[in-house]
């Protein structure tokens, strides 16, 4: 062995052998390194990044029995791998994001979001991957449910007043912990400028002492909710006061409302304030006879209007001296200009009655003055009104008022109107009443004698005038008969026995021509 070592072409043999295996070594080192590099480059080519945003969680529990807190609505997911699998992903969109609780105890918990239907060659992250819940047991109560508006909301002139809720509880679901922080349980609505009842459904909602909405279940989550709203208004009466000074010579001798009353509409605080309407100023400057005056009610203090908003007053003069005797000089040589059938209207017609005008329907007027004026005078010139505003159920002579020009002066054949009022059925006592009412006046009218209607031979004193008897009821012949009613019929029917007294002052066709003269 020595022998064969100490020859120098073994020698030769074994180095070149060496360096065979160094050259070997270093080639085989580099061909690795070279192909792991490409196959990293063609990995980084081939790998992507999504990002999935609003990922739903699902939650695993007990719902019948249970309530879970602090379990988020969404999370983001991150996915990282081969781009044709992340493109595949989020084309199915089957990927879910889930909290397992079915096998965890009452109380509170860290657990973990998990995923399914991902790849396993994707790498993911979950944002936030660990969660607080609270598990506590399902629970409900019975709570009333009270309205929530604005009674400030309503029109001006109206008032909203108690709601009514229907049904009038709901059931609240929640843990036990969130019931015991329900404070309120609300029906909102809004009234919207309403001038008339509202009816409505409404949200349910539950609230905590600081008006926070809980997020417990409402059954049922929507309630009917009715607001009565109705014109908050009272009738007061009115007196007017002399303001300005008359044309020489004259004074006023009487300022009389045609309307006694107005309606005034506002908040009930204020309305409770005011019991009459006084002191309205009526300008009488430099008038020089007797006139109607169209006055504006003032609106007071507090109260939102008034109605009507504007009423007539009648304007007496008295003129003294030289100026009298020239008026009536005046009006003795004046022209007259008669008008026939001219029809009587009814004003201040309440809601509550209906009204029959019973006699008569039309009343011839003579209309004296200046031949100028009479020429230009039509009927359409002329009105006839009686006014019921005051009228209560049954019979009643109310005088007749005309409307005619300044310039004239006017004389009716007939200066009362006989008008039936008739309550509007409202329930079944006022419906007897009311019967009770029409039937005693319906009685009393059958009862009387016919003796307005003569021929006027003298056989009853003071109807001998045929022409004013046709033209309205004897009402000195129904005395008798009245007087004779029984105090049962006085009773139910209150309204008769004031006018009977309407009826029996009512001047005799004498004092009547009289009174037309003057």
């Amino acid at each position: 062995m020595d022998k064969l070592m100490n020859r120098s072409w073994v020698m030769k043999i074994i180095a070149l052998l060496l360096a065979f295996m160094l050259y070997l070594s270093v080639n085989l080192d580099d061909g690795t390194s070279s192909s792991n590099k490409i196959l990293n480059r063609s990995s980084s080519a081939n790998t992507g990044v999504e990002t999935l945003t609003d990922v739903p969680v699902q939650v695993s529990y007990n719902e019948k029995n249970r309530i879970v807190r602090g379990v988020p609505d969404t999370v983001i997911m991150t996915l990282e791998g081969p781009k044709n699998i992340l493109a595949q992903t989020k084309l199915q969109k089957d990927y879910q994001a889930y909290i397992d609780l079915d096998n965890l105890s009452l109380g509170q918990h860290r657990v973990k979001v998990q995923y399914r239907n991902i790849s396993d060659n994707l790498n993911v992250v979950v944002k936030p991957d660990i969660v607080n819940v609270t598990i506590e047991e399902r629970d409900s109560k019975q709570f009333s449910v009270e309205a929530s508006y604005d009674k400030n909301k309503v029109k001006n002139g109206y008032e909203a007043g108690e709601a009514t809720v229907s049904p009038r509880a709901v059931t609240v679901t929640g843990a036990s912990s969130q019931l015991d922080q329900v404070a309120y349980v609300k029906a909102i609505i809004d009234l919207d400028n309403a001038s008339k009842t509202v009816t409505k459904q409404a949200t349910v909602v539950a609230l905590d002492k600081n008006l926070n909405k809980l997020n417990v279940t409402v059954q049922p989550e929507t309630v009917n909710v009715t607001i009565p709203v109705e014109n908050i208004s009272k009738k007061v009466p009115i007196d007017v006061i002399q303001e300005g000074t008359p044309g020489d010579g004259v004074n006023i001798t009487k300022l009389e409302p045609k309307t006694d009353t107005v309606k005034i509409i506002g908040p009930s605080d204020s309305l409770e304030k005011i019991d009459k309407i006084d002191n309205i100023p009526v300008d009488v400057t430099g008038i020089t006879k007797s006139k109607d005056i169209k006055v504006n009610v003032p609106v007071p203090d507090g109260i939102d209007s008034v109605s009507p908003k504007q009423i007539t007053v009648h304007v007496e003069v008295d003129k003294q001296g030289d100026e009298k005797d020239a008026e009536e000089t005046d009006a003795s040589a004046a022209e007259t200009k008669s008008f026939k059938n001219l029809p009587v209207s009814l004003t201040g017609q309440s809601s509550k009655y209906t009204y029959e005008l019973l006699s008569p329907t039309s009343v011839d007027a003579d209309v004296k003055g200046p031949k100028s004026d009479l020429d230009k005078l039509t009927k359409n010139g002329i009105s006839l009104s009686a006014n019921v505003g005051n009228l209560s159920a049954g019979e009643h002579t109310v005088p007749i008022i005309i409307n005619s020009p300044d310039s004239v002066t006017s004389t009716l054949s007939t200066k009362q109107a006989k008008v039936r009022v008739t309550a509007k059925k409202q329930s079944g006592t006022n419906d007897e009443q009311t019967d009770k009412e029409t039937s005693g006046s319906t009685s009393d009218k059958e009862t009387k004698p016919d003796t307005g209607t003569g021929s006027g031979s003298g056989t009853n004193p003071g109807t001998g005038n045929s022409g004013d008897s046709a033209d309205k009821p004897s009402e000195e012949t129904d005395t008798p008969e009245d007087n004779t009613d029984t105090p049962t019929d006085s009773t139910e029917t209150g309204d008769d026995s004031s006018n009977q007294s309407d009826e029996n002052s009512t001047p005799v066709d004498g004092q009547t021509d009289n009174t037309s003269g003057n």
